[in-house]
């Protein structure tokens, strides 16, 4: 009986794991979502920041996390308040898995109070300690398009960049399903 059972038990979990992306991450997302782009970098460039003390805050100490990474400069306006609010349905849907303590949202801006909403401990604003437009442009680089939408920059742990997504056109459930897959990476 044991064995009978171990059989049906083996052949019921088969199909769940013909469905789970596993190395193909990047692929399965690419055909789900058209404002993913997978740019897989050995490691994401430096980030010169203040954390929100102010004292320099360093993108390495994060390296046993998932980083989503996002830039609000002062004169984005709607564009980035559409993609802040986006971001917040991603931080809702991860703060509520047990993904909550693997994954960190980093947005930096030049604005002197940045206002996006409900935060979390898991969210840092941070500020770059001059201009916040060459950052910017070092990070849009990465990107394969010449996008003009802002981007949010997602990092696997060991600071790997991974990804892109352009833009509030991404549907925020795919950018979890996504998060997940490089919690889940050995």
């Amino acid at each position: 009986m044991r064995k009978i059972l171990a059989l049906i038990l083996a052949f019921v979990a088969v199909p769940a794991f013909a469905d789970h992306p596993g190395d193909r991450l990047d692929e399965v997302m690419e055909q789900k979502e058209p404002a993913f782009k997978a740019v897989d970098l050995g490691n994401a460039p430096t980030l010169e920041l203040l954390g929100p003390d102010g004292a320099l805050f360093d993108l390495s100490s994060l390296s046993d996390q998932v980083i989503v990474l996002s830039f609000v400069p002062t004169d984005c306006g709607a564009p980035c308040a559409e993609q802040q609010a986006l971001l917040a349905k991603v931080r809702d849907g991860i703060n509520s898995s047990p993904m909550l303590s693997m994954v960190t949202f980093l947005i930096v801006s030049d604005a002197e109070d940045p206002a996006f909403g409900e935060t979390a401990e898991n969210v840092i604003v941070a500020r770059p300690p001059s201009s916040i437009e060459p950052v910017i442009a070092q990070y849009r680089a990465l990107s394969p398009d010449a996008s003009v939408v802002p981007l949010v920059h997602v990092i696997a742990r060991g600071n790997r960049h991974a990804a892109i997504f352009e833009g509030a056109a991404f549907r925020h459930i795919n950018m979890i399903l996504y998060v997940n897959g490089l919690t889940n990476e050995h």
